[in-house]
């Protein structure tokens, strides 16, 4: 037996040693071609398709020392699940691999195909590989396919308050007084006993308010009508700030005659007392009876919000003098639901007790399951199709459903709604089955942009859609469908809240009545039963003007899923702790992130209420902010609370919250007795961004923490939609931010889905007269055609980058809109000039150092000129000949009134049209007055070198900002908008050497500054924080995650490394390499790569004794233009051969004014420049 076994080992390991040279010579150098990244519609494997005409594309991966190859031919084959050929293209003779058409059968719904792809290649090899793709339920509303399922949550009942979270709301203040009343006085209180304001450490005024000792009073004085005098309203406010008296009036108003008087004064009365964010409206009826803002910091969205709802009660002398007495605790926004009431209980009042309150909060996040059983067949396919107004997650039988956070993402609801399809085969038993969901606010209601009255700004409540079918072997199909029939409801489970803004609040105390509830047999009779949730009545009524009306749901879609969802990306641990007051334990997660805590608590107590608190920077050891030093700063996180709590169930548990999210690196944990180590406090990172395209790194260190910054803050800013920040209570699609980084961002990851729901969003929001959105969704903002003109150059972006014609004829018509409202609207018709439509704000180069030296229609005309390139451009590319004629025609009047209007002729000077900053005539002459014409190409020829020249010295000389200091030469003077494009207008125009100076300087203003401040992200401001100076007047409006500086990303690129687009082959079918080496010598090497749609382009070039080293990779199916700058042509080898056309993938090469240029096909390449 033992001789059998040696000999079969032996027989084993031959047969393993054949199988490895056999892989061997498959693998060998020899190996040339094969496919990868078989992608419809952008995504590999998608398992929602929704279009009816998808496109297919797919890389060609060769052996990079083996050049020259390319695809000579394709056939693509499709069939669906039962193995039927939908479609065989044959073999189509073309190099053609990206935006193939399908050309075959019309797709049926919910079906898997098969697709297979066979390529030919110029050495005759052949490669092919399939994959499958799944589409939706190819439907365009809420009913076709959805088999009756029905939008299912809580009832009114079932509303949720958690009071000492909600800044914006309306009381509601009944009382009848008795004839027989003594005091003839009542007060209604609120905003009590909030924690804030109980804590010296959670305030900037060191308040520490006992219990009871901080709350907002609201007195009804009825006495002086017995003299035929008017009733008077007094509101007082104690607690909230230290010169607050609680005993003195902070406001008082005399009630008209006609809403309190001798005759009416003993019939019921109802006061509403309008609060947002402090902001406080007393009406009665339709008549106001005055204003106040009791919010101790200021006005509006832009500070900490005081007071919350909090604590609610009563103040009278005889709780006998008053009947009827009730708080109805409603939204501020329309339709106005209430969320709770509190009914006076005299019981609580004595002789000695005047005042009482109590916490009004009730209900938590929806919980809603079923059970369902399937039959004795075998299912061979499951899918699970949902969608939520706000955001969702599923449970089947024990186990979540998918990983995404906070689907279904955000979009204008009322037009663009997607539902997400899950592949649930695997989670389906025999027999009994349960699904369950948890809902939450998200961005259907909740807080909702810096404007406290857009609170629940799409609804009032959450709802749930959704359906499972399960199909059987046999062909048996089954659906389970939302249902008030089939379906129930809790409202007391541990998710007591869930709020983007406020945060989260998890007790997880109540997680012992839900133990099982995503399982089959688990005792639901607590549970009541759900009901439909209607539109009507829990939509807000409000809109017009710059806010877009939400409940016409008169265009409305329900699409599936497509772009990138949020996701975990990665997971941080925190870096180091202090404890900087006794109990308060403040963590560094060394950089700053977006996404949630992970904490892990072991030998706990039960109930112990842990508090979890976010900030992105803390208060540094300077005298301004004495009392405050090494605390976390919440000041500019203003409105939002960013406040988690969890309540302790005892032994070993997790915070991870899931229903909210906070940017932040900084987090700071009381509740807890001691510091928790380090390993236990971690952060995972969440992102629509799930993956790089692209890598940039240089010799000098600071560069690359820039290059670092960039990454992080697009991926704390691609979150479903394209932010400007993620911290605030702001968090919003502003256009001007993805108008100025949208090339950046094509660079850095795979966003052309992502970029087309951004868009999709803009076309929602238009207005009807053509004007694009400064902001999408939600509409609003105050950017104008800055921000507007998103809607024409994003497009162009993606189109560049990825070559998708098919965007542009979708965004098309709307792209046309916007020219003729820009053309009818905002042109003055006595002047010529172009002033926009005045708005608040009225921006130009925002949080430019200079802005105020602008002439801002200067700035408005030249982006104008640019969409009209661009639109020219694009109706040519759709084949419009007319529309490009058009547009061709407006350009050259218009180009030719910006170059007689803000050119001097003399100097080439930037110069003002008197409209709008200097005098007609006078001079601007400040970096963005060159920089847009410069890069937009507007300038006439005879004056470009000059004009060049003056943007030049611009940044060469000192400068003189608004602030009236002045800075030194390279000093970054631009703002958003001329931020984007300065490196490239100086790099086009022969000036690489300022435009590295530019890059590398490191005092205020630059890139660089913030990078030597410690920034581990891109800052809203250039000096958003300094050592010297801390935060200086900037606290508030002063996020330190805003990707706009950073859209110098797209010159690393394209300029540094030289991966360039080549306009007329879109997609990087055929590009440009151009690398730009560093003439100041700072810099002496740089290198990284793009992975384009055909696969990865490499850059990189050293200075290094006394000669430049270029290495390039060109992707199979690709050729590239290669530009060095050389001395002569004899100074350039390749491989260590003199530079030759026609030798191994270099077809030409040809050699003019001190630059050589070759044409190159696929392969690596290797240069040196003496």
């Amino acid at each position: 037996m033992t001789q059998y076994k040696i000999k079969m080992f032996i027989m084993g390991f031959r047969f393993l040693f054949c199988l490895y040279l056999l892989c061997s010579m498959v693998i060998s150098p020899a190996f040339s071609m094969g496919l990868q990244k078989l992608e419809v519609e952008y995504n590999q494997c998608p398992s929602a398709l929704d279009v009816t005409v998808p496109r297919f594309g797919w890389q060609l991966v060769s052996n990079p020392h083996e050049r020259g190859i390319y695809q000579t031919a394709y056939q693509l084959e499709v069939k669906d699940e039962a193995g039927k050929v939908v479609w065989n293209s044959g073999k189509v003779t073309t190099d053609v691999s990206q935006h193939v058409t399908y050309q075959g059968e019309a797709l049926k719904p919910v079906t898997r195909y098969i697709w297979k792809v066979k390529i030919w290649n110029n050495k005759g090899e052949i490669a092919e590989k399939d994959s499958w793709f799944e589409t939706s339920l190819m439907t365009s509303d809420d009913k076709e396919g959805w088999n009756g399922a029905r939008w299912i949550g809580g009832s009114d009942e079932d509303m949720v308050l958690y009071s000492h979270y909600l800044p914006v709301f309306r009381l509601d203040c009944s009382f009848q007084m008795k004839k027989q009343a003594t005091s003839r006085k009542i007060a209604f209180v609120y905003g009590a006993n909030d924690e804030r304001l109980m804590n010296a450490n959670k305030n900037i005024y060191h308040i520490a308010s006992s219990k009871d000792e901080s709350y907002i009073k609201v007195e009804f004085d009825l006495s002086p009508l017995k003299d035929g005098r008017n009733a008077w309203v007094r509101i007082y406010r104690a607690g909230y700030q230290p010169d607050d008296k609680p005993s003195v009036p902070l406001k008082s108003f005399m009630l008209p005659v006609d809403v309190l008087n001798a005759e009416n004064q003993y019939q019921p009365h109802t006061f509403s007392l309008y609060s947002n964010l402090g902001f406080t409206t007393l009406k009665k009826g339709e008549v106001q009876i005055g204003e106040v803002n009791l919010n101790p910091l200021g006005q509006g969205g832009d500070f900490v919000a005081f007071p919350v709802v909090g604590d609610v009660g009563y103040a009278l002398e005889h709780a006998t003098d008053f009947s009827g007495v009730r708080t109805d605790i409603c939204n501020f926004r329309s339709p106005e639901n209430k969320l709770a009431s509190v009914t006076l209980d005299a019981t609580q009042l004595n002789g000695v007790k005047k005042c009482y309150v109590q916490n009004p909060s009730r209900n938590a996040m929806p919980m809603l399951r079923t059970e369902f059983e399937t039959s004795s067949n075998k299912v061979r396919k499951a899918r699970l199709y949902v969608t939520s107004r706000g955001i969702y997650e599923m449970y089947l039988n024990g186990q979540r459903v998918g990983e995404d956070y906070f689907n279904p993402g955000v979009t204008q609801y009322n037009k663009t709604h997607l539902y997400q399809v899950y592949d649930v085969t695997t989670l389906i038993a025999k027999g009994k089955n349960a699904v369950g969901a948890i809902l939450a606010e998200g961005w259907w209601s909740g807080g909702a942009t810096y404007a406290g009255e857009n609170w629940n700004f799409f609804g009032d409540r959450q709802s749930l859609l959704a359906q499972l079918v399960v199909t059987y072997e046999d062909g048996q199909v089954q659906t389970i469908v939302t249902s008030p029939d089939t379906w129930k409801y809790f409202n007391q489970g541990p998710v007591v809240y869930g709020s983007f803004f406020q945060g989260e609040v998890y007790d997880a105390l109540r997680e012992k009545a839900i133990e099982g509830w995503t399982k089959a047999g688990y005792d639901d009779s607590a549970w009541k039963k759900a009901v439909e949730v209607s539109l009507g009545g829990h939509v807000s009524r409000l809109g017009g003007g710059t806010m877009p009306k939400v409940d016409d749901y008169s265009n409305f879609h329900l699409m599936a899923q497509y772009g990138q969802t949020v996701k975990a990306i990665q997971k941080l641990t925190a870096q180091s702790v202090e404890e900087v007051r006794p109990g308060i334990f403040v963590y560094d997660m060394g950089q700053n992130m977006v996404g949630v805590p992970e904490i892990t608590l072991k030998g706990i107590k039960a109930g112990q209420e842990i508090n979890l608190r976010y900030a992105e920077v803390k208060y540094p050891d300077l005298p301004r902010y004495a009392g405050n030093e090494g605390m976390i700063m919440l000041e500019n996180i203003r409105a939002a609370m960013a406040q988690d709590k969890y309540i302790t169930k005892g032994g070993n548990e997790t915070i991870a919250p899931r229903f909210t999210y906070h940017g932040y690196r900084f987090i700071e944990i009381t509740g807890i007795d001691k510091a928790l180590p380090l390993e236990d406090v971690k952060g995972v990172v969440l992102s629509s961004i799930d993956g790089l395209a692209s890598k940039y790194e240089t010799s000098n260190e600071k560069v690359n923490q820039l290059w670092h910054n960039i990454v992080w803050s697009t991926y704390a800013n691609f979150f479903s939609i394209p932010t400007d920040c993620p911290q605030r209570n702001e968090r919003l699609g502003w256009a001007g931010d993805i108008s100025v980084f949208s090339r950046t961002a094509t660079y850095l990851a795979d966003v052309p889905q992502f970029l087309r729901r951004y868009l999709c969003a803009m076309r929602d929001v238009q207005r009807e007269d053509g004007r694009f959105p400064d902001v999408a969704p939600l509409g609003g903002g105050f950017g104008g055609l800055l921000w507007g003109s998103a809607g024409i150059t994003v497009p162009w972006e993606v189109y560049q980058q990825y070559g998708d014609k098919s965007l542009l004829a979708e965004h098309y018509e709307a792209m046309c809109r916007y020219v003729d409202y820009v053309r009818t609207r905002n042109i003055n018709p006595e002047t010529g000039i172009l002033e926009q439509e005045k708005v608040w704000g009225n921006l130009g180069d925002w949080l430019g150092p200079e802005d105020n030296k602008n002439d801002k229609t200067l700035m408005w005309e030249a982006y104008f000129l640019y969409d009209l390139d661009i639109m020219k451009k694009v109706a040519q590319i759709l084949g419009k000949k007319e529309d490009a004629e058009k547009f061709g025609k407006l350009y050259d009047e218009r180009k030719a009134f910006f170059n007689r209007t803000y050119i001097d002729p003399q100097t080439a000077k930037t110069i003002s049209s008197g409209a709008n900053g200097p005098e007609r005539g006078k001079l601007v002459d400040i970096q963005t007055s060159y920089v847009l014409p410069l890069s937009f190409g507007i300038v006439n020829p005879e004056w470009k070198e000059q004009f060049a020249a003056n943007l030049a010295h611009t940044v060469q000389r000192e400068n003189v900002a608004d602030d009236g200091k002045t800075y030194p030469a390279y000093s970054l003077m631009t703002g958003f908008i001329g931020t984007a494009w300065i490196s490239k207008a100086l790099s086009d125009n022969g000036y690489d050497e300022v435009a590295y100076n530019l890059l590398q300087q490191t005092t205020y203003p630059s890139w660089l500054y913030s990078v030597e401040q410690g920034a581990t992200t891109i800052w809203e401001r250039l000096n958003s924080y300094t050592h010297v100076d801390g935060f200086g007047e900037n606290n508030r409006m002063n996020s330190f995650n805003h990707y706009s500086f950073g859209a110098v990303g797209a010159w690393m690129y394209a300029y540094s490394l030289g991966i360039m687009r080549d306009e007329h082959h879109p997609g990087f079918k055929h590009f440009v390499l151009c690398p730009k080496v560093d003439p100041t010598g700072k810099m002496t090497f740089a290198r990284g790569y793009y992975d384009s749609l055909y696969g990865r382009i490499e850059s990189a070039w050293e200075v290094k004794d006394g000669e430049v080293r270029y290495s390039f990779t060109v992707p199979a199916n690709t050729s590239a233009t290669l530009y060095l700058l050389a001395a002569s042509m004899d100074s350039v080898t390749e491989n260590g051969r003199a530079l030759q056309a026609g030798k191994e993938g270099i077809k030409e090469v040809t050699y003019q004014d001190g630059m050589c240029k070759a044409e190159l096909l696929s392969g690596t390449y290797h240069f040196v420049v003496k």
